[in-house]
């Protein structure tokens, strides 16, 4: 087993799941084990893909794709939602300075939700597209000519081409993330800025078990990444989009030192740890809940994974979630609705969000005033 990074061999796994089964990004379950490996040169966490990678994005991963506008909650602020993607455009146009007519590529752009933001604010940037699937076609061709838009190879027009390549949550899928980036710097002109957003697994712990999540970039690992494969000028904040990394870098090859990997060493052994005992932890609230019936808070993957470890997921009666995109929907055969339509007689609900702004982003939520809840906060909790 080699580091998608640097190439270094990697002994033994720092996490082996004591399951035969793993939830992917889309809350899906699948028949893998899960094991992770870090990289003691560079830092990187590493899984393994999936067997039919090639099949699994061409066809089976279909993200956000109910609706035009469906989108993911970012945060909430009393009654308003904030969609990550409405995040993510204000952070890039507070980053990056899109003068003009620019070319703009968005790489691995599913439907283009980013691409449709900005030309509504900007219609005069000239975006191309590029994914490895024919998916969201239908979604692309309201917004770009054909001759603007790529599956599986760019056109070789295209090389050097680009004043911009933008890339959205798709490099942590990517088993050969070292071919992808040496892509996108030969689509670069000279100069041309490299900008993206990766989870950030010690933001979010649960990128950390989530199979289709390949790379498990850290700090350290990303910015030896862009560096080897062209770039320069590399700057990564952990703090512009909780629990992500944004990056932007310069093409242009500079000197690539390696890394301080101690402390990243330190904490990925401490997540190994932390989702060792998470079962655990899901069966310990189970029990103090009893036989009552409950509900799960959040439709995404960690209520998903709360959902599959309970010893009775029957006990479940439905999963809230603030999304209208979530709401009217079903899992694990149970219904997905609206906080406010929770029945009278639950009185326990499981808290499926990141554990480090689970208690944070509950806190004041107008559904919960004059309800008398037991809310179980699974894992680590953070303010």
């Amino acid at each position: 087993m080699q580091c998608n990074v640097c190439l270094n061999s990697l002994g033994d796994p720092i996490y082996t799941s004591a399951s035969t089964q793993a939830l992917s990004s889309l809350s899906q379950v699948h028949a893998n084990p899960l094991r992770i490996w870090c990289c003691s040169r560079c830092g990187h966490l590493r899984g393994e893909p999936l067997p039919d990678t090639q099949q699994y994005y061409e066809h089976d991963y279909r993200i956000l794709i109910d609706h035009d506008d469906e989108d993911q909650i970012y945060e909430t602020q009393g009654s308003r939602i904030i969609y990550r993607s409405e995040h993510q455009l204000n952070t890039l146009l507070d980053k990056v300075d899109l003068a003009g007519d620019a070319r703009i590529l968005d790489y691995g752009c599913a439907k283009a939700a980013m691409p449709k933001q900005l030309l509504s604010r900007h219609p005069q940037l000239q975006f191309h597209l590029f994914d490895v699937t024919e998916t969201y076609r239908a979604h692309w061709d309201r917004l770009v000519p054909g001759e603007r838009q790529a599956t599986h190879e760019t056109p070789t027009d295209w090389q050097a081409r680009f004043d911009v390549v933008t890339s959205f949550f798709a490099l942590e899928h990517i088993p050969e993330p070292r071919a992808t980036v040496a892509h996108v710097a030969a689509l670069l002109k000279e100069g041309g800025v490299f900008y993206g957003v990766v989870p950030d697994t010690f933001g979010n712990p649960a990128d950390f078990v989530v199979l289709d999540h390949v790379n498990h970039f850290t700090v350290e690992s990303l910015h030896h990444l862009l560096a080897l494969m062209g770039f320069t000028q590399i700057d990564i904040d952990a703090q512009a989009h909780r629990g992500a990394l944004v990056f932007q870098a310069r093409k242009g090859v500079a000197p690539v030192p390696l890394p301080d990997t101690t402390q990243v060493q330190v904490k990925a052994l401490q997540l190994a740890k932390y989702w060792k005992q998470m079962d655990s932890s899901v069966l310990a609230a189970e029990e103090a809940a009893g036989e009552t019936p409950v509900a799960v808070y959040g439709s995404g993957f960690y209520g998903a994974y709360i959902a599959q470890h309970l010893h009775h997921p029957e006990r479940i009666q439905c999963f809230l979630d603030r999304s209208p995109y979530q709401q009217g929907k079903t899992l694990h055969g149970k219904p997905v609705i609206a906080p406010e339509q929770l029945p009278a007689q639950i009185r326990t609900v499981y808290v499926g969000l990141n554990p480090l702004i689970a208690k944070s982003a509950l806190r004041g939520q107008p559904w919960l005033v004059g309800r008398e809840l037991d809310l179980k906060f699974i894992g680590i909790t953070g303010e």
